[in-house]
């Protein structure tokens, strides 16, 4: 049976010309492969990037030079059915939070098309960078929760357990009223109305060359944020969204500080993100990562991190 490295690995020649995100050594706490822990939490597979815990506040360097934009994205973990999940008998969220994306053309990565970087869950941006803000999607909760179990409405206790979802939903939401709200989805075509993080290479140079405050050239080593929680808010909401220079005090959150670093493409007309690298190349759960082979992305492999 194929492995999820041979599987998922895109064909991409592995250039080194990352440096790591923190001059500390951190310990990784995920891997590319969620934890069963974290699956379990979160309902997912694939993390698609690195974790590296330490304290808040600690400063995030640019792994190399490129176009920096910044944003916030957060949604409401979600049963299946659509309600929301809850851990230790609250709601919970995940995203990237207060995050950079720094896109790195083919000079500086050796790839066709050129990379991105992110660096999440920030509580602070570095100098000269500002997250473009843009109005949260509201959450038509009844509707989700009505399409989603719609094979329930053929039957009348079905219909009453759906009306009960809606209702605990209603008090949930009275309490947690962030919940409604979703961040980082604004798709559209129009520059100035889509996510900064969508905009294509062509319009970063553009708009950097303009002085755009929402786009700006790093070079590799700069400070651009500082670890924390943003985006996994757990109960009551403690901190300010969505603003375009943040700067979070130290909150309680259901996970611990960290930063959340991946490598990637993307693509620049759908906003997904595409041919997600491992930059250590080992494609699986943290419990594998002090098996490091010399395929990496970094130019500083050989620095020692606490695993």
């Amino acid at each position: 049976m194929a492995t999820v490295r041979v599987r998922y690995a895109p064909d991409i020649r592995n250039y080194r010309y990352l440096i790591h995100p923190l001059k500390e050594s951190a310990p990784i706490t995920e891997g590319f492969l969620y934890t069963k822990e974290e699956r379990d939490i979160l309902n997912r597979y694939f993390h698609k990037g690195i974790d590296y815990a330490s304290t808040h506040k600690t400063p995030v360097y640019a792994s190399a030079s490129g176009y920096a934009v910044a944003g916030y994205h957060r949604y409401t973990v979600l049963n299946e059915d659509n309600t929301p999940k809850l851990y230790d008998g609250k709601p919970f969220s995940s995203g990237l939070g207060y995050f950079v994306q720094i896109y790195h053309p083919y000079k500086i990565s050796r790839v066709k098309g050129g990379r991105i970087t992110i660096y999440g869950h920030l509580s602070k941006f570095g100098d000269g960078i500002y997250a473009k803000t843009h109005r949260p999607l509201r959450v038509d909760y009844k509707r989700r929760i009505i399409k989603s179990n719609k094979d329930k409405r053929k039957y009348r206790k079905g219909k009453e357990e759906i009306e009960e979802m809606i209702r605990n939903t209603r008090r949930i939401i009275r309490k947690y009223s962030w919940i409604k709200r979703l961040y980082g989805y604004s798709f559209s075509e129009n520059i100035k109305k889509k996510e900064s993080f969508m905009y294509t290479p062509g319009e970063l140079k553009r708009l950097a060359d303009e002085d755009n405050k929402y786009v700006k050239w790093v070079e590799q080593g700069d400070i651009i944020g500082y670890i924390g929680v943003s985006g996994l808010i757990h109960g009551r909401l403690k901190y300010f969204e969505n603003r375009k220079r943040p700067n979070l005090r130290k909150i309680k959150s259901w996970d611990k500080p960290h930063l959340h670093f991946e490598e990637a493409a993307r693509d620049w007309e759908s906003g997904e993100k595409i041919l997600s690298r491992d930059p250590y190349g080992i494609y699986l759960s943290k419990e594998h990562y002090p098996d490091f082979n010399y395929d990496t992305l970094f130019i500083d492999f050989e620095k020692k991190i606490s695993l």
